[in-house]
């Protein structure tokens, strides 16, 4: 998987920032055959941090903070990392000092029988540690202790940003679909900022706004640790921005300005959690499906200020996740459980009872914090992982039936390198439907 660093950086030179970015490799597909289905589809179960890592006893009180996301176009690969707090009541928790918080990790998981993991040894975070896998594939975005990076896949820092004379943390990072595009928040002064830096052949400075000025109240807590997150829309020309109380509002990215304020002015209610929304792939900026703190699921037509549809569910919603194609999204639940609906109806095509799994871990539940912290499906949206707070990592297969069309696709991207197929010989809706461009 490894490139230069400096190959990668004239790649995102090079890179047209009206085009999608794609990885230079072809697709890898997941190995099913090798990996026999249990119940409800749960194909592992395993701790995020090697135990080899451990260096002390979790004595079921810590609260562990998990993310893990498949590489684009290679469902034999996820990035991973895992910090555990003490929790404090009305006070800031306090990270586990024994563990290795943060660090960063390529797990292989193509064949079962030979689970490798990859330990980017000089990693560690001192928040809520987040990432992002760069669409490149060969690179991941990455809050770090005093910087933000993008890392290759073989630990090598592409780009890396230290703290400014504001001293302020980055606590969260998103990187643009076109590869060029990094947006950054940070936590510093009594606020947060938000700011947008340029993957060039160096990591070029852009804007920075409070956020407050842009959305009255999104301010750091004095009692608990801030779970915020910002995210591109699939057109990169919108950065939504949420958590710090419920809010979520979306700022212009070229003028750093408020595009609009979805929660709670939009949307006559508070974000359930910093997690519980995303961009539906199928547009380009103006549909959003959010969960409420009133439990509700609702899809969102920022465009045009209206609610399309809104379904009631049992639980408070923890986060939510699109597949690459729109055509499902996977919502997690503050019981644990996750189900998986059709777009356009949300109507629950399958459901996981992660709780039945977790029964013995309902101490580690605390309002205001996510019991699942992150889903990510693989390419196809056959197979979807989970991170929460017991710090596992569930790999889950989802039942689906696939069209002609769709098995071509996967077999034509495992021969071809996805960044060649826009110079194949072929009609223009068959190359975006070939590299699920549907906007």
């Amino acid at each position: 998987m490894g490139i230069r660093p400096s190959n990668l950086r004239q790649m995102l030179g090079d890179q047209p920032s009206k085009e999608r970015c794609y990885p230079v490799t072809s697709y890898l597909p997941f190995n099913k055959n090798l990996w026999p289905a249990g119940a409800h589809g749960l194909l592992t179960d395993f701790h995020v941090l090697p135990e080899k890592l451990h260096r002390a006893v979790d004595d079921s009180s810590w609260f562990w903070w998990c993310d893990a996301q498949f590489v684009p176009f290679n469902d034999g690969h996820l990035f991973a990392t895992a910090s555990a707090f003490q929790p404090r009541a009305m006070h800031h928790w306090i990270s586990q000092p024994r563990i290795p918080n943060g660090r960063v990790l390529l797990y292989n998981i193509e064949n079962p029988d030979r689970l490798r993991c990859e330990i980017f040894s000089r990693t560690s975070c001192s928040v809520f540690p987040k990432m992002q896998p760069h669409p490149l594939g060969q690179l991941i975005c990455y809050c770090g202790t005093g910087e933000v990076a993008v890392l290759a896949s073989d630990a090598d820092p592409v780009y890396s940003r230290s703290r400014d004379l504001t001293n302020a943390v980055h606590v969260y990072c998103a990187v643009s679909s076109n590869g060029i595009f990094l947006a950054c928040l940070k936590r510093g002064m009594g606020v947060f900022f938000l700011e947008t830096h340029i993957l060039d052949v160096s990591l070029i400075g852009a804007d920075s706004v409070r956020c407050h000025n842009l959305c009255p109240g999104f301010l750091p807590s004095k009692t608990r640790a801030d779970n915020v997150a910002c995210k591109f829309s699939p057109d990169w020309n919108l950065i939504a921005v949420s958590g710090a109380g419920g809010y979520l509002f979306m700022v212009g990215r070229r003028k750093m300005d408020l595009a609009i304020n979805v929660c709670p002015d939009l949307v006559d209610d508070a974000l359930s959690a910093a997690q519980a929304f995303d961009f539906n792939p199928c547009f380009d900026c103006e549909i959003i499906t959010i969960g409420t703190a009133s439990k509700k699921i609702q899809i969102v037509d920022i465009e045009k200020e209206e609610i399309l549809l809104s379904v009631d569910t049992e639980e408070h919603i923890d986060c939510i996740t699109y597949s690459t194609d729109g055509t499902i999204l996977a919502v997690g639940f503050h019981n644990f459980d996750i189900h998986i609906l059709e777009s356009d109806e949300l109507t629950c095509v399958h459901s996981i009872p992660m709780s039945e799994l977790c029964q013995d871990q309902t101490q580690r539940v605390y309002p205001y914090y996510p019991a699942v912290h992150n889903l990510s499906f693989s390419q196809n949206a056959e197979h979807l992982v989970s991170t929460s707070c017991d710090g596992h990592l569930r790999l889950w297969r989802i039942p689906r039936q696939f069209s002609l069309q769709e098995l071509c696709r996967d077999r034509i991207l495992s021969c071809v390198p996805i960044r060649k197929v826009k110079r194949l010989n072929l009609p223009q809706k068959i190359k975006n439907f070939l590299v699920y461009k549907y906007n």
